[in-house]
Formats: C-alpha cells, structure tokens, sequence
C-alpha cells in the first residue's frame, strides 16, 4: 500500500504569512502542535499554526458548486 503524504503549510499567528511547508505522512499528520518560528515580516519568533496546502482552494471550489438562492 502506498504511502500518501499531506502538505502542510506553516502559517504566522500574527499576519497570517506563510512561514514555510512540508510534507508529512497522512497518519502521522498533526496540525494541532504549536510551531514557534521566525516570521520576515513581523521580525520575531511567533507561534505559528499549520493547515492543509491548498484546502482554501477546494472549500472555494465546493462553495460554487453550491445552487445558488434567488
């Protein structure tokens, strides 16, 4: 069985950019761990939060699949 692996996307706490990515195994994902890292544009180690790569995408996509109301 092949192994299928999540990006994740490291995101700053404070301005909401985007810190970083990697890859991990689907069943060794976590996205509620707490990253400190060093954020560019607030110039300072924040606490930063992970979420799938390109799920705003595909919550984007199903809204328009939506009917729409008249």
């Amino acid at each position: 069985m092949p192994v299928e692996m999540i990006d994740v996307i490291q995101i700053c706490s404070v301005c909401r950019s985007d810190l970083g990515t990697f890859s991990e195994k689907k069943e060794n994902l976590m996205l509620s761990a707490v990253d400190y890292i060093w954020c560019e544009n607030c110039r300072v180690t924040v606490p930063a939060f992970r979420d799938i790569a390109k799920r705003e995408a595909s919550v984007a996509k199903e809204v328009e699949s939506y009917p729409r109301s008249l």
